[in-house]
């Protein structure tokens, strides 16, 4: 078996934040749910709370490697994610609030660089931000986006986002993205804008773009090897390599498989990761581990949200108030 390859404590951050993704297309009951769900993460002590994003399903969509294999139910009922992490932002008070992942490609900077300000303005500077290339090239199509293209556009809406977060008058000239000197305000909370991370395999095309345009990897399982911590040390060699300081890059993992299909109590539980992963992962150097929260029917989330809290806690990988600071 490989020896682990452990983080350098001074150098690269540790487990800090054991986080909860949340499929809010499970549920019909936006109004009851989200206050349901932003007050069962914060009082059990996690510190995320994260959600995808799509802004429509084409009918002819076909999952990657699926085969005919329809996509769930919850991919019709995608709620807008800002919206709802504004709505979660006065019930909380403590916990990060993400998307993991938002299309970055498929949206006018101008608009989603407000839309994200105004959302750290809400939540007191508690936003962070998980994007991802995309997977549908319809919805990419749809949106006005060439999918071959979407790499250009995700570089350049971060790039022309992050010009907008300084509250200066700026101008952007690039290949996609063009707009003449203008104010975004208001600025968000967190200097600079809130934190990037890209949800993204480890390939060295990823990884170029990770160490030029991001804060943080944060790929969900599925996307690494079956050897996730040689994965892990072809991140740090091309943060290295790169010359950025490893503790600007944050290393993350998410879990979205617990929830998927008609998940109940006992195959969620069987789904997380165990003990053992989490404390190796921690030993790599990972600082977020995110799991997806099956939403019902009756207390089912809530059963889970216990299960999950449990798991951190048998392999001490659960912090509390101060996880993550801004």
């Amino acid at each position: 078996m490989q020896a682990i390859v452990r983080a350098d404590a001074t150098t690269w951050r540790t487990l800090v934040d054991v986080g909860c993704l949340v499929p809010y297309g499970d549920s019909a009951d936006l109004a009851r749910f989200v206050p349901r769900v932003a007050t069962g993460v914060e009082e059990r002590g996690f510190g995320s709370l994260w959600l995808g994003e799509h802004t429509h399903l084409p009918v002819d969509t076909r999952y990657p490697d699926a085969g005919d294999k329809a996509l769930p139910e919850r991919y019709r009922r995608f709620p807008d994610p800002w919206a709802v992490l504004a709505a979660s932002a006065p019930l909380t008070s403590r916990i990060r609030l993400g998307t993991l992942v938002a299309l970055v490609a498929e949206h006018k900077p101008l608009v989603l660089a407000k839309t994200i300000a105004t959302v750290d303005r809400l939540s007191a500077g508690r936003v962070e931000v998980g994007v991802g290339y995309g997977w549908n090239p319809l919805e990419m199509m749809n949106n006005g986006i060439e999918p071959r293209r979407r790499r250009a556009h995700l570089r350049e809406n971060i790039a022309a986002m992050r010009k907008l977060w300084t509250g200066e008058a700026v101008a952007h000239d690039g290949d996609v993205v063009r707009f003449t000197e203008s104010w975004s305000l208001p600025t968000p909370v967190q200097p600079g804008g809130p934190r990037i991370h890209l949800g993204c395999s480890a390939s060295e095309r990823n990884l170029a773009d990770l160490v030029t345009t991001a804060d943080g990897f944060f790929p969900h399982r599925g996307l690494l090897s079956t050897d996730c911590a040689a994965d892990i040390a072809r991140v740090r060699d091309a943060v290295d390599r790169s010359g950025r300081d490893p503790a600007t890059v944050e290393i993350g993992i998410a879990y979205p498989g617990t929830s998927w299909g008609r998940a109940d109590l006992e195959k969620f539980t069987r789904r997380l990761p165990s003990v053992e992963e989490l404390q190796t992962l921690r030993e790599l150097g990972v600082a977020r581990v995110v799991c997806s929260i099956p939403a019902g029917p009756g207390d089912l989330f809530e059963r889970s949200l216990d299960a999950w809290r449990e798991r951190a806690d048998r392999a001490r990988v659960l912090g509390g108030s101060d996880q993550v600071s801004a």
